[in-house]
């Protein structure tokens, strides 16, 4: 990639990112579309059936899932939005034809919601059991490792377009 390529991906990928949130956080949005409510009611019933499989009794009330010993809350962060943001913002931004963005937006979003709803199970499963490193697995393990992951998603795009670039030449 050329120095201008790379500073017209900085550039597009920071445009990208700050509509994205602007979207979501702009209060006509909101009200109209609201996203984040619809994405996280979705995450929520998702998980509620992933965490039963681990034997958890757990129910679902809008953005709460009702544990035995507890309550978890999924916020926006939470939910998997904003690293599927992220991660479209750079797919969006990289210089690759529009079949392949998109086909890279559907495949990574859903992996890296597949993956999201695993970690919301996983930190369910650490509420019930072992409460006494729920924030350090909350605040540091799960969320770092939800950024390396959404940095491998996109690595393997980049992959991907750029073997199908290579093969088409």
């Amino acid at each position: 990639m050329a120095h201008n390529s790379i500073k017209k991906f900085i550039l597009l990928y920071i445009v990208y990112m700050l509509l994205a949130f602007m979207i979501m956080e702009y209060e006509g949005a909101k009200n109209f579309l609201n996203l984040d409510a619809l994405y996280t009611g979705s995450v929520v019933w998702l998980s509620t059936h992933l965490i039963e499989l681990l034997g958890i009794n757990v129910t679902a009330e809008g953005a709460f899932l009702h544990l035995d010993s507890a309550i978890m809350e999924v916020k926006f962060g939470c939910n998997g939005l904003e690293a599927i943001l992220l991660y479209c913002a750079a797919v969006l931004a990289f210089p690759a034809p529009w079949n392949r963005r998109i086909w890279g937006i559907i495949f990574g979003a859903t992996l890296l919601q597949v993956f999201n709803l695993m970690r919301i199970a996983l930190l369910a499963w650490v509420l019930e059991y072992h409460r006494n490193i729920f924030d350090l697995m909350h605040e540091y393990i799960t969320q770092s490792i939800m950024i390396v992951i959404a940095f491998v998603v996109f690595l393997l795009y980049l992959q991907y377009v750029t073997d199908e670039t290579a093969a088409s030449q």
